[in-house]
């Protein structure tokens, strides 16, 4: 009887972790340190592009094992990402931010979930780490509808399923190479632009297996300046792609439209009462959040909304899918 060879053994992919930094002294030691504690055995090198720090940040980095730090000079994210692409080494790649501590199983749900899905790209739900009353109500207003729309990645729970955006993600370099790289003229919005591409290449995947949670900036200013870049950049991607609009996108805009209209009073009143609503039932919940939360969901719109039309009337040209390399 002839004797069966014995099987190959499984192929395990390879992995480089991508990092673009500036000035994240503070919120990088956490966020390397999760890198190091991943399950996955094949994470070969972490990717740090940095944007021109001027504090400690590439100092804390190099101190860490497997990490390389490589110059971003053109020093936006989008920017930082393509540098760190194009460096890697890496099957897979898994984009991760200073802000973000991923779970030690992180990059092996990552990788799984692409062999299973056969997507271009996968990622999981935005959690969030709040460590303050005020912080907790930033978190509140970020995961509410009302707040930041009904996304999918804002959701926890349910089950693995196809979608239009995750949060961060991770890809095979092969079909990154296809896409070009991250649009960097779509700013702050480069995620939810690479996705709109993934979908002819196989979908985005969210599986809620994949668990991150993202350390929630302090106070209404950095909130503010946050949802005006988001804001801003939205409208650019929508500039360059009329058919990523979607109607969650119109809401602020038609508010805006109808605070200037003669039914301004009307508008303003129920949309107050709507607001007010929904930081009650947060008071119920967490009573110590509920009066940030109350101010957050206004600065979150108002802000966002005039990103938006800054960025829908500002004249501008794309650099392209990738910007120049």
């Amino acid at each position: 009887m002839q004797k069966s060879s014995p099987e190959a053994p499984l192929h395990i992919p390879s992995v480089s972790v991508i990092l673009p930094v500036l000035d994240e002294e503070v919120m990088l030691p956490a966020c390397l340190e999760a890198i190091t504690e991943q399950s996955y055995p094949a994470v070969v090198e972490v990717i740090v592009a940095d944007g021109g720090s001027r504090d400690a940040t590439t100092e804390v980095a190099s101190s860490f094992p497997r990490v390389r730090v490589i110059d971003n000079p053109r020093r936006s994210r989008p920017a930082g990402l393509n540098v760190a692409i194009a460096a890697a080494r890496g099957e897979i790649l898994v984009r991760v931010d200073a802000r973000t501590r991923i779970a030690p199983d992180y990059v092996e749900r990552c990788v799984s979930a692409l062999e299973a899905s056969g997507a271009a790209m996968v990622g999981g739900p935005m959690r969030y780490l709040a460590d303050s009353p005020v912080k907790r109500g930033v978190a509140a207003a970020m995961m509410s509808r009302l707040g930041a729309g009904p996304a999918e990645f804002r959701r926890l729970g349910g089950e693995p399923r196809f979608v239009d955006t995750v949060y961060l993600g991770a890809y095979r370099a092969e079909v990154m190479a296809k896409l070009g790289g991250y649009d960097e003229w779509s700013g702050g919005n480069e995620d939810a632009e690479l996705a709109f591409r993934a979908q002819e290449m196989g979908g985005v995947y969210l599986d809620p297996a994949i668990s991150s949670s993202y350390v929630v900036r302090e106070g209404l200013r950095g909130l503010g300046r946050q949802f005006y870049r988001y804001g801003r950049n939205r409208a650019r991607t929508i500039r360059k792609h009329p058919r990523s609009l979607s109607a969650r996108q119109l809401a602020v805009p038609a508010l805006a439209l109808g605070l200037a209209s003669p039914w301004r009073r009307w508008v303003l009143g129920a949309y107050g009462a709507v607001v007010i609503g929904r930081a009650a039932r947060e008071a119920i919940d967490d009573p110590g959040a509920a009066p940030t939360m109350l101010a957050a969901l206004p600065t979150m719109h108002a802000c966002w909304g005039a990103g938006f039309f800054v960025g829908i009337l500002t004249p501008g040209t794309s650099k392209g899918r990738a910007g120049s390399r």
